[in-house]
């Protein structure tokens, strides 16, 4: 046996005995059993809320304190007061904490149980905010054992309402839900727009046009596009489609006689189809509408005519930039999840896909040549130094090996493979590495791959990549509460890294004949206090004339990388934050566009323009400067945020909340009139909001290439969370991405906006229920969309009930059982005695939470 074979065994040997739990062990967790509920929960005078955890020993025999507990939770204190228990909770990265026992910590015999209360300074608003991913460490082992026995009181909408009275905090009660349903009604459906996103222009004909048995068509110059086509409807269609070259066809695509715009096109149905379009993507484009065209159960079994409405559309969309951005670091997506999400992305006529690859929880992209990135950056579990992998952030668990959610990584094949599945979709990809901070992961696998190569006697090779500088001490904590997030700048190693990872990504493009053109950089918030403790910036700056002091490090840094972009012939990207800087402004710290990149080509992604929070025309600031701008509110189209503050409801809110009508009544050209109140519901004055305040010029319009909707997934769990918190809200921006400026968003007096707005509301939330919603049941396989619950109210001794979307059925029950589809259908408002439960159905039968409405007696 070689001695490499040997040492490989005795490797083996280790991994087998150091980090699986032993028998014994897992028999003590499985009797650890721990219940957790909210005590006390305020939003004033000042936020706080109170938990109690039970940890209990349902085994027979004692249970010594001789454990550590793990849990994840993005919203407690970093140092949560313990009012009583003898533990110590202590806050070790990001969302991970642990929980300690104390010295005089009971021996818990059979039976007990001993109660831990602590408090934190925040507001608990949701049931999933609680903590989760329990695991237990025993003493003298290595190996995290997930805590099955852990029980968490849910708080209910009654809870809530409670704790907030006396504000405006917007819990969604369904008298609520109700209200804000009120301006909705039925609306016949050939008064709404024809498909979504709305056409430019459209002109209703007589009756319908009926395809059966063999379809043909004439594709022209458009066979690529075609058979993309003819490969979604042959599934659902039981007669032959094919292409055809002669003109007596059923379907015909040509080129536009008058010239049209780059993604424009004419359709028209008559005694038959006929499109034009000046290229391929204002043809796909036409024939995603005749998709949309299609009754919208079309895609539930398989059809024996096609059944299209005789209609004349002329379309083209409004901005050039029509974008989705995934987060797939913080929590991991599968290759099919992403195809799917293209396939939809398609469907709605979105153009530019924009994946977040890496960040501080996880490197999800293999890298030719560094492939501790992955085994390393792409794993998390427990781990006592966070050395082997990363510490499972988010609830994903001790056991890296059983992790979906935290480990995981596109292998290169399977990244060509989403690059030429968006190429046949007119989707551009956009790759982001962020840097210089959110970058955990790789700072992590490139100090496992320092030592190891120093282990090896090849320090050249152990310098190569380094990411940090071992002797830093500076102390700073991120925005999302992580230490050493932050790439060392002041060494080549760091310029080194980043052009190697760029230049094998720009592979994987160029291997695929799939153009790219425009590199994401991330560079949002880099922590305060970075750099400035650290002996080889302090040198570097030394030794550097032009630059005086840490804060010139990131003109310096973003000056090299976008000179290194332009020689690739990429344009350089990031969030806001790369063109802005700070500056004293009337004695106090403003931001303001940096004009050392004003000129330079950057592309910036607006997301802060939180209405009271100063950045409201930033956008507008950058674009009125030179830079390329992307619109991406958060408040509006950052679909991470809850829909709304149901308890039940999963979701962030550190900016509001997001539903499907935020994201449709946001105004790129106009921040100030995009929201109607604040996170806590306190109504936004949008005259006064814009005072002060810069608008766009000329110039500024031109600089606004589009918009984007963002899904950060630190709450999203797989794929059918995301798919629930996309849809429908993302249908939105659809709408706000390709139709015309809206008729309401140009009327400058509010009082004669809102009823304007809240009509063209009604339309789109129509459309939406009455077809998008039913054929998303079907549609690519289906979708896990997320229903509204209904809203509802007791008034003249009847019960009247709304929908957010009308088109979905309302049904409801008398006993207490939860409705299904045999439920009675509510159809007009109807007597009220005891208990009513209300749900909303799509006539597939998929459904939403239930509002409970109970008549109350007065004695």
């Amino acid at each position: 046996m070689s001695a490499f074979r040997y040492s490989l065994l005795l490797f083996f040997l280790l991994i087998l005995l150091g980090c699986s739990p032993s028998e014994k062990e897992k028999n003590k967790a499985q009797y650890l059993s721990l219940h957790w509920e909210l005590v006390e929960n305020q939003v004033q005078p000042k936020q706080r809320h109170v938990a109690k955890l039970v940890v209990s020993n349902t085994g027979t025999v004692p249970l010594t304190p001789n454990w550590k507990i793990f849990f994840n939770t993005i919203f407690l204190s970093l140092s949560p007061e313990i009012l009583s228990g003898e533990v110590v909770i202590e806050h070790l990265s990001g969302d991970f904490f642990q929980l300690v026992p104390k010295e005089n910590f009971p021996v818990l015999q059979a039976g007990e149980s001993h109660e831990i209360i602590y408090a934190s300074n925040s507001f608990l608003t949701k049931n999933s905010h609680a903590p989760h991913g329990l695991y237990v460490v025993f003493e003298g082992e290595d190996a995290g054992i997930p805590i099955d026995q852990f029980k968490v009181k849910p708080f209910t909408l009654a809870h809530q309402l409670q704790a907030v009275a006396g504000t405006n905090v917007p819990i969604p009660g369904h008298d609520f839900l109700f209200a804000q349903n009120a301006n909705l009604s039925f609306i016949k459906p050939h008064l709404l727009s024809p498909i979504i996103p709305t056409p430019k222009n459209y002109h209703w004909g007589e009756g319908f046009l009926e395809l059966k048995g063999d379809i043909s068509i004439d594709a022209g110059p458009f066979k690529k596009e075609v058979a993309h086509f003819i490969n979604l409807l042959q599934g659902h269609y039981a007669g032959n489609i094919r292409m055809v070259e002669n003109a007596a066809t059923d379907i015909s695509l040509g080129i536009s006689d008058q010239t049209l715009e780059k993604e424009a096109y004419h359709l028209s149905v008559g005694e038959g189809i006929r499109i034009a379009a000046s290229n391929e993507s204002g043809a796909f484009y036409a024939l995603q509408s005749l998709l949309a065209l299609l009754p919208w159960d079309f895609f539930s079994g398989k059809q024996e005519s096609l059944l299209i409405p005789n209609i004349e559309i002329r379309d083209q969309p409004r901005f050039a930039h029509r974008g989705l951005f995934l987060d797939v670091a913080r929590n991991f997506q599968s290759k099919e999840a992403v195809l799917k999400l293209l396939d939809l992305m398609a469907f709605y006529k979105l153009n530019v896909f924009h994946i977040n690859l890496a960040n501080d929880e996880g490197w999800r992209i293999e890298i030719p040549g560094l492939p501790e990135l992955t085994a390393i950056g792409s794993k998390r579990g427990h781990s006592p130094t966070e050395t082997d992998y990363l510490w499972p952030y988010y609830g994903s668990g001790p056991d890296w090996q059983n992790s979906p959610n935290g480990t995981g990584y596109y292998t290169v094949s399977d990244f060509k493979e989403i690059l030429r599945y968006a190429q046949d979709r007119h989707i551009e990809v956009i790759p982001e590495i962020g840097v210089p901070a959110h970058s955990r992961a790789a700072i992590i696998a490139m100090r496992k791959r320092y030592h190891q190569k120093m282990k090896d006697g090849d320090q050249e090779g152990a310098l190569e990549y380094l990411l940090e500088d071992f002797e830093d001490t500076s102390t700073y904590l991120s925005a999302q509460n992580f230490r050493g997030n932050t790439i060392c700048i002041c060494q080549e190693s760091a310029f080194r890294f980043y052009e190697k990872v760029v230049d094998e990504i720009i592979a994987m493009y160029r291997s695929e004949n799939v153009p790219i053109q425009t590199f994401h950089t991330g560079g949002d918030e880099v922590p305060n206090g970075v750099w400035t403790q650290s002996p080889v910036c302090r040198e570097f700056i030394e030794a550097s004339p032009e630059i005086n002091s840490v804060h010139d490090l990131s003109n310096y840094f973003y000056t090299r990388i976008s000179k290194m972009f332009e020689e690739k012939g990429l344009q350089t990207a990031g969030w806001e934050e790369i063109g802005q800087m700070e500056l004293e402004e009337g004695g106090r710290q403003t931001v303001r566009p940096n004009p050392a990149f004003a000129e330079a080509g950057f592309r910036v992604y607006a997301w802060n323009a939180v209405a009271g929070w100063g950045g409201e025309d930033m956008a507008y600031q950058l674009a009125n400067a030179g830079y390329e701008v992307i619109i991406c509110n958060s408040s509006n189209i950052y679909f991470d945020l809850a829909y709304n503050l149901d308890p039940d409801e999963p979701g962030h809110e550190w900016s509001g909340y997001v539903d499907l009508k935020a994201a449709w009544k946001m105004v790129p050209f106009n921040n100030f009139i995009s929201n109607d109140s604040d996170m806590y519901g306190r109504p936004i004055d949008p005259e006064e909001l814009a005072k002060g305040k810069v608008r766009l010029t000329d110039r500024g319009k031109s600089n606004i290439k589009g918009i984007q909707g963002q899904l950060w997934t630190e709450t999203v769990k797989g794929q059918d969370m995301m798919e629930y918190y996309l849809l429908p809200k993302m249908l939105g921006l659809v709408e706000r991405a390709w139709a015309a400026d809206p008729e309401w968003a140009g009327i400058a007096d509010v009082d004669s906006r809102l009823p304007v707005r809240e009509a063209a509301w009604n339309s789109f939330a129509n459309a939406v229920g009455q077809r998008e919603l039913p054929r998303l049941d079907h549609l690519f396989g289906g979708f896990n969309t997320r229903l509204p619950k209904p809203g509802a109210i007791i008034e003249g001794g009847l019960l009247h009930a709304n929908v957010e979307t009308p088109g979905l059925q309302v049904r409801y029950t008398r006993d207490g059982t939860e409705p299904d589809m045999h439920s009675p259908l509510y159809t007009a408002p109807m007597p009220i005695d005891g208990k009513i439960y209300l749900k909303a159905f799509t006539p597939s039968g998929q459904s939403g939470g239930i509002s409970i409405i109970e008549k109350k007696h007065h004695h």
